[in-house]
């Protein structure tokens, strides 16, 4: 994002401004910039946002975006920045870490994709339970207590302690490795078992994802940018208030 003094909106301020006095101008365009970022962080990056992604979490861009705002009265370099941040909270790293790859496109190999069984009401559009956060200490090992058997027989009886132990267990397949959470088990009398489960999430280890490019963050500067002149209109009448309640 940038902010043109010289154009032709603006050039009649900056020339007033510069004959003010010598803080008034680099001070107008510090507000400027700063009234931008924020703009951006608390309007036009919610409206890209809901154009271009599922809202799970309404707050997320609110709660984790931050600005870096213009300091100093030096114009060589003076800027404000707009950023994710995960402000220190695990359950949010992997999604800030992603966004970069949201915005220019990409692969995302790394990380896990929450399931609809995972999300309230079964709804891929719903946020992730917080029970259903993945916590490898609370997961059922995946080495079997019993020695020999198929690869089936081991595969039931981590299903048994699963349900019995109350934790989800991982199970690979030929699409991927899952996390499942097992709700029940039947024997019929022929001795079949049916096992009755629900996936939560699958690892996207061996199994990347390609993310198409969103272009969100430049969207959202782009909203701001129509709205800078009057920024610095607004700016720039600050400073000539300023003059005229000190010259008073």
């Amino acid at each position: 994002m940038e902010f043109n003094v010289n154009s032709n909106a603006a050039v009649q301020l900056t020339n007033r401004l510069e004959r003010l006095n010598r803080s008034a101008f680099p001070v107008a365009v510090r507000g400027t910039l700063n009234d931008a970022a924020f703009d951006m962080k608390n309007k036009s990056l919610e409206q890209s946002a809901t154009r271009n992604f599922i809202r799970r979490s309404p707050n997320f861009f609110k709660s984790f975006s931050a600005v870096t705002k213009a300091k100093g009265f030096s114009l060589s370099g003076m800027s404000a920045a707009v950023g994710m941040t995960s402000r220190g909270k695990i359950t949010a790293r992997s999604a800030i870490d992603n966004m970069s790859k949201q915005e220019d496109g990409g692969v995302i190999d790394h990380g896990l994709d929450y399931l609809s069984g995972s999300r309230k009401n079964l709804n891929t559009k719903s946020k992730v339970k917080a029970i259903n956060f993945y916590n490898k200490n609370k997961v059922v090992s995946g080495r079997s207590r019993t020695r020999g058997g198929s690869l089936k027989s081991k595969f039931v009886a981590r299903a048994f302690r699963s349900l019995n132990e109350n934790k989800p267990m991982f199970f690979n397949s030929i699409k991927g490795n899952y996390l499942m959470s097992v709700q029940s088990i039947k024997k019929s009398k022929r001795g079949k078992v049916k096992i009755k489960s629900r996936l939560l999430l699958k690892s996207r280890k061996g199994a990347p994802v390609n993310i198409k490019a969103t272009h969100f963050t430049r969207e959202a500067a782009e909203i701001t940018i129509r709205k800078i002149e009057r920024f610095y209109h607004d700016q720039a009448h600050k400073q000539f208030k300023r003059a005229l309640n000190i010259s008073r």
